[in-house]
């Protein structure tokens, strides 16, 4: 009786060492366990940030991207004001045309094209159509029968640096065109710019183009509309020309109806503000843009 007596005190006090164990073997960190990882809370968190900096960061990065664009469109079509500078320097101040050229054939829009390449043009016209096809934004223009004279600019008919085309043909009685680069009010005189045709020969009542597809429908250029090839939103709402003082600006799409294009060209026309023009008479792809 005393025997069993004793293995039972003796059983008690180890079952008792036992339980003051026990929690040091619960409280224990595995080994297993990597005490330094994220848990899944942290995880999701840095997931978030990321996503949040991304959609933040790239909309910044797109504007950065175009904005280097335009900057590249505007260094070309520096060069080719000075190209157009040297050719009437050397001739008293006037345009040269076909007439005067005639044997060389230098005053050819398309001899200047022969002796530029598709990369010094706008880099926003990353594709070509040819000039029977509809315009848009990221469009370029080539001729057909000589594909390798394409062009993301175009000329304004009325100066002399257009002649006409390869027939010779005059846009109209010879008084409507720009004849020396000292006229008044040069500045406002557009050269060359922006355009899904190679030229054309707006008027104060040319009508801007119903949808962005149909800046460039008319093939034959000087006929009807001829101030949509140059409506086209190549940069946002806005695009690039070249002026008759050499000067290099940013223009909006509504502002080409306050350009000096010809002599006889209404700065003050129906599609002006001056005349009472409103955002709601625009077509539906204008009305957002800025008007002038």
């Amino acid at each position: 009786m005393h025997k069993n007596r004793t293995s039972r005190v003796f059983c008690l006090r180890g079952a008792a060492r036992g339980m003051t164990r026990f929690p040091e073997i619960v409280n224990q960190k595995s080994k297993i366990t990597n005490p330094s990882a994220f848990t899944l809370i942290e995880l999701l968190v840095v997931i978030s940030v990321i996503a949040l900096l991304m959609a933040i960061l790239i909309p910044v990065l797109q504007n950065v991207r175009k904005q280097g664009k335009a900057t590249v469109c505007q260094a070309n079509l520096h060069q080719w004001g000075m190209l157009f500078a040297t050719l009437a320097e050397s001739n008293e101040g006037q345009l040269r045309d076909r007439d005067a050229w005639d044997r060389c054939r230098t005053a050819q829009f398309a001899y200047y094209l022969d002796n530029f390449t598709f990369a010094d043009f706008c880099p926003m016209a990353t594709r070509k159509i040819s000039q029977s096809g509809t315009g848009s934004a990221d469009l370029a223009w080539y001729c057909p029968r000589h594909p390798y004279r394409a062009g993301s600019y175009g000329l304004n008919g009325w100066t002399p640096a257009y002649d006409g085309g390869e027939t010779g043909q005059k846009p109209g009685p010879e008084k409507k065109r720009w004849k020396s680069i000292y006229s008044k009010g040069g500045g406002n005189v557009p050269i060359m710019l922006d355009c899904a045709l190679w030229a054309g020969y707006p008027t104060h009542y040319d009508s801007p183009p119903p949808t962005e597809k149909d800046v460039a429908v008319n093939p034959n250029v000087g006929l009807t509309n001829s101030i949509r090839p140059f409506c086209i939103p190549r940069h946002g709402e806005y695009l690039h020309g070249v002026f008759m003082d050499w000067s290099i600006r940013r223009l909006g799409l509504k502002e080409l109806w306050t350009l000096a294009w010809s002599p006889e060209f209404n700065v003050n026309g129906p599609f002006t503000r001056a005349a009472g023009m409103q955002a709601e008479n625009w077509p539906a792809w204008m009305r957002r843009f800025k008007d002038y």
